[in-house]
Order: C-alpha cells, then sequence, then structure tokens
C-alpha cells in the first residue's frame, strides 16, 4: 500500500484518524468543522495539534515553532523515526499489510535495461515520487494579503491574490505556497521568505528562507508551471526562473498571462526536466532565464569565467528534444544578483529577445 492510498483510507472515516491519533499519544481530542484537535502527549493543551479530516494537513502548534505536515509527518515526529518506520506502525494498526514499506511491483519488459542505466547515471521517475498534497486550509493561520514589500517590487495586488502569495506575522515572512505542477488547487510546499534586512540576517542568524511543510523538496516540483500551462501556447515559449518572485513578476508584466515557473535554485533536476518534458507540448521553446550571478560565475580555482558554459550544458537537457536557449546579459544591463525581469518589461523584454538557442 502507498502513503497516498493509506491517508484515503484513513480520511474515509474520523474514527479511524482518532485511532491513529490516540496510539501516537494525542489526548483529550475534540472535533471543530473539518479539524479534529487535542493535546500531544507531554502537555495538556488541547489545541496545539490539528489534522484536516478530509486531507489529514496536520499542523502542531509549538511554543517556539510550527510543525506543518500530513498525519505520517506528525507520526515521524512524535515517534522520533523515519517516515518508513512511522509509516509500518500506522498500517499495522489497522492490519493493512506486513508494515513494509515497498513499492508497487509491476512487470516492466524493459527492466534489465533500466537497470544497466541506473549503474551509469542515476535516474527517478517521477511517477515513482511521492508528495503529500493539500488544500488551501494550509493557508488558515496566515494573512491572506501580500506584503507591501511586493508591490514595491512591481508585483501587482492581483498576480499576489492569484498565487495565494500571504504573510506570517507571527514569524514575519512573506508566504509562497508552492502549487502542484499541475494542479492549481493542490499546494505540496510552503516557502517563507523573511522581510529582515540583510544585516539583521547576519546579525540575528535569521534564515532568509523557511520551508513550513517538512519534506518538502522543490527539486521535485515546479513553481507557477500550472499557472503557466494554458499559456505557454500564446506565447510559444516557457521561461525558467530560478526564483518565486520572478515568475510573479512575469505575471504582472503579462496581466496574470504569464509563461514562465521556478526551479527553486540554478539547478534543474532531473525530475524537474521530466515535468517539462511530459506536460509542455513539442513546439514550445524552453528558455533558461537564470540570475545575472550565474551568468557572471567564474572556476574558483581558476578563475575562468565559466557561467555561459553553465547555462549552455543546462539548456542542453532539453535541446536535444526542445526548440531550447538561455538568456545572457551581455550588454551589462542587469546588476550583480539581478534575474532577467527585475529590471522592468523593456529590459526583460529585451535580454528575452537577444536570447542564444541551443542545438
Amino acid at each position: 500500500m502507498k502513503a497516498e492510498d493509506f491517508k484515503t483510507y484513513l480520511a474515509e472515516d474520523i474514527d479511524r484518524i482518532r485511532k491513529v491519533l490516540e496510539e501516537l499519544g494525542v489526548h483529550r481530542l475534540w472535533e471543530t468543522g473539518d479539524e479534529l484537535r487535542g493535546a500531544p502527549p507531554d502537555t495538556n493543551n488541547h489545541t496545539s495539534i490539528s489534522v484536516n479530516i478530509n486531507t489529514l494537513y496536520s499542523t502542531y502548534y509549538k511554543r517556539d515553532d510550527t510543525l506543518r505536515t500530513d498525519i505520517i509527518g506528525l507520526a515521524q515526529y512524535l515517534r522520533n523515526e523515519s517516515f518508513p518506520q512511522s509509516f509500518k506502525f500506522l498500517t499495522s494498526l489497522f492490519g493493512l499489510s506486513t508494515g513494509k514499506f515497498v513499492k508497487e511491483e509491476k512487470y516492466d519488459p524493459l527492466a534489465r535495461f533500466k537497470e544497466i542505466r541506473k549503474k551509469s547515471k542515476p535516474v527517478k521517475s517521477i511517477d515513482e515520487i511521492e508528495v503529500p498534497k493539500f488544500g488551501r486550509e494550509t493557508l488558515a493561520d496566515f494573512i491572506m494579503l501580500p506584503h507591501i514589500n511586493l508591490f514595491h517590487e512591481g508585483i501587482m495586488l492581483q498576480t499576489a491574490e492569484l498565487f495565494d502569495v500571504c504573510y506570517d506575522p507571527q514569524l514575519d515572512r512573506i508566504i509562497f505556497p508552492h502549487h502542484n505542477y499541475d494542479d492549481k488547487n493542490v499546494i505540496v510546499g510552503i516557502t517563507g521568505r523573511t522581510t529582515r534586512s540583510k544585516e539583521e540576517i547576519e546579525q540575528l542568524l535569521i534564515a532568509k528562507y523557511w520551508n513550513y511543510i517538512k519534506g518538502y523538496k522543490k527539486s521535485l516540483n515546479l513553481y507557477g508551471l500550472a499557472f503557466s500551462l494554458e499559456h505557454v501556447k500564446k506565447y510559444g515559449m516557457l521561461v525558467v526562473f530560478e526564483a518565486e518572485k520572478s515568475v510573479l513578476k512575469n505575471f504582472t508584466m503579462t496581466r496574470n498571462e504569464g509563461y514562465s515557473c521556478a526551479v527553486g535554485g540554478h539547478e534543474i533536476s532531473p525530475a524537474q526536466v521530466q515535468l517539462i518534458m511530459r506536460h509542455l507540448p513539442s513546439d514550445i521553446e524552453i528558455v533558461i532565464a537564470f540570475d545575472k550571478d550565474v551568468m557572471d560565475m567564474k572556476d574558483k580555482k581558476t578563475g575562468e569565467h565559466i557561467g555561459e558554459d553553465f547555462l549552455i550544458r543546462t539548456a542542453q537537457k532539453f535541446s536535444k528534444y526542445r526548440n531550447t536557449s538561455y538568456i545572457y546579459d551581455k550588454d551589462d544591463l542587469l546588476e550583480e544578483f539581478d534575474s532577467p525581469v527585475d529590471k522592468g518589461y523593456k529590459v526583460y523584454h529585451q535580454l528575452l529577445e537577444n536570447r542564444v538557442s541551443v542545438k
């Protein structure tokens, strides 16, 4: 049994959820709306733990932090063990399996050849990856308004609302929900960016970014792709940025008909390559649009300029199968850490028009 199948089984009957929580030591259980709430094993605060009875999204409000995960992640935390151990424990409560966390076995006539390929290069199919999925209840603790800083950076209110951007007053962070790559209504991750200054971050040791949903990996998703899929045909391209704000600026420039996504860094993972190849029509061009510091990257040992070579190698992950190009600021229009969209509409489109094709 897979984790998502097990969660579906639990959600069919609230008593099954109660049983799990009781076995985890959660007590003083009570029901409110679509949530079950209770106290953790070591306190009597009966509002500390909440579990959505439909999605099994789970929250543990602690004095100095808040854990946001699903019911399996909650079990992991309370039992202080690995995912397979918790999954085995939970399924054994209902006699659903032997408790071993194994993938569903299917006959594959190409299995022998795939094994040979794996030995030379690690490849993981996105079909084998299980990512916890949640609804908008994940945002219940936040203020559903964007921070004024986003407006000053050129991101309009309508765009921020479209992407469910909000604000965490407790941790003073701008919240960027990460929707699943193919569904605007499903949230798989929540990234919080601090509003504190560079000096405060350094002196107070504040993390610039905070991942609210434990275990979420940006490398298994693409921020904004679900919103862009319906518009890429109009523009004939998908622009791949590094960060969330670049996608929001692209959508602001196009009156919320954007054609971009963000990888969450300057590396495109094998899973992200698969997502793009699978969901984009074959005639859509892929444009790599990483930040200026990547374009200017140098070898630490030799000092040799390697930024453009890096962009070319990144583009070559797609160029065998799609028209592919990259943005390179040869006219020095951007500052050191700028994204191609940070200097506004005119500069962005100048860079886009001068993009370099890769064969």
